[in-house]
């Protein structure tokens, strides 16, 4: 028998949290986002019901392997059933005596058995969390389970590195007494409530509009390789790579004229027509992982900016250009709009683009 705890009551409680949860999402929450940033509220779902598969497979020794997105998608109306079933099966397969013994295999590496069971203990607890946080209903969330995993969490998860192959967000800071579960999910890389500085109401809508409006110009993305990403399905040069990298571009040309002025950004500019299409091009040595990593970067740039920047009407005086009349000035508030359309503009474009390479759709 190992000398680790016994994590299996603990395995139990979360899955019956996550069930909760689960059965607090309704049809208008299914593609709200979620703090994973690859998914949206039915993804994550998914990916839960993922997760209790695979430790039930853990705890039957049988092999387990990468085959393909960690999500299983059922009926909308299934979900809580399935993962109750799931959730089952997977308890029964570590109930035996002898089931914390030796070690298991997992894609990520091998461990002593009775590791795995907080492993995946800690993941339904920290994924509760992003579910309950997108639908809004963290109330029924229980603070033991977040304090039973915290301590495994920071001895299993270094705070550096992060990035890469350990795909977690830097630590976010929290204070000495925050509740248990924001401590959990800020050394996850989260960003609870308790971790954020006060916003205002209008600084706090256009964090939400910016963080709706690129999920919808991702979420085409999903599931495509480096070739589909970068195939042209119309008349047009526009291409899915292609719309992440150009809104990259534009985001980070746009806050810099928030913070410099015309001097200090290429924002609303004139350019040949030859550059302004090389923005919409995905490179040979671009890859899509890597631009939605570098779109992520900017994200979390222009957002630090909403939330810190002193005056959202400070305005700067637009560089000339044909489309401008002269003398204009724009506020930071009214480039934050800017920025909001023209990322929703691209997510429109990115739905024909994907629709055009398999048929799959955003909504409907």
């Amino acid at each position: 028998m190992s000398d680790i705890p016994d994590a299996r009551p603990v395995l139990q409680r979360a899955f019956d949290q996550t069930a909760s949860v689960l059965a607090a999402v309704s049809a208008d929450h299914l593609d709200l986002p979620t703090p994973c940033e690859d998914w949206c509220v039915r993804e994550l779902a998914g990916h839960l019901l993922f997760g209790a598969e695979r430790i039930g497979i853990a705890g039957r020794r049988e092999p387990i392997v990468n085959d393909g997105p960690p999500i299983r998608l059922v009926a909308d109306d299934e979900v809580v059933s399935s993962f109750r079933d799931r959730a089952k099966e997977a308890l029964d397969a570590w109930s035996g005596d002898d089931a914390l013994d030796g070690e298991i295999v997992l894609p990520f590496g091998t461990w002593p058995s009775a590791m795995v069971v907080w492993m995946y203990a800690q993941e339904q607890v920290a994924h509760a969390w992003d579910l309950a946080s997108a639908i809004g209903v963290t109330e029924i969330l229980d603070p033991a389970l977040a304090e039973g995993v915290l301590p495994l969490s920071m001895k299993m998860l270094p705070s550096e590195p992060r990035g890469g192959f350990i795909p977690f967000a830097p630590v976010v800071d929290v204070s000495p007494d925050a509740p248990a579960y924001d401590k959990l999910v800020a050394w996850l890389g989260r960003w609870p409530e308790s971790a954020t500085p006060a916003l205002d109401p209008e600084r706090a809508d256009l964090l939400q509009q910016l963080a709706s409006a690129r999920h919808w110009l991702q979420f085409p993305t999903r599931d495509l390789d480096d070739e589909q990403a970068r195939r042209r399905t119309t008349v047009s040069e526009l291409c899915l790579g292609g719309l992440v990298k150009h809104v990259t571009k534009v985001e980070r040309e746009w806050a810099a004229f928030i913070v410099h002025g015309a001097e200090g950004s290429e924002a609303g500019k004139q350019s040949d027509i030859e550059a302004h299409l090389a923005s919409f091009r995905m490179g040979e040595d671009d890859t899509l992982a890597g631009l939605l990593e570098d779109y992520a970067a900017a994200a979390s740039a222009t957002d630090e900016l909403v939330r810190t920047l002193p005056d959202l009407s400070a305005s700067q005086e637009l560089a000339p250009a044909p489309w401008f009349e002269p003398g204009t000035r724009w506020s930071a508030r009214r480039v934050l709009l800017h920025i909001i359309g023209e990322t929703c503009q691209h997510a429109g474009h990115a739905d024909f683009l994907r629709e055009a390479i398999d048929g799959a759709k955003s909504m409907g």
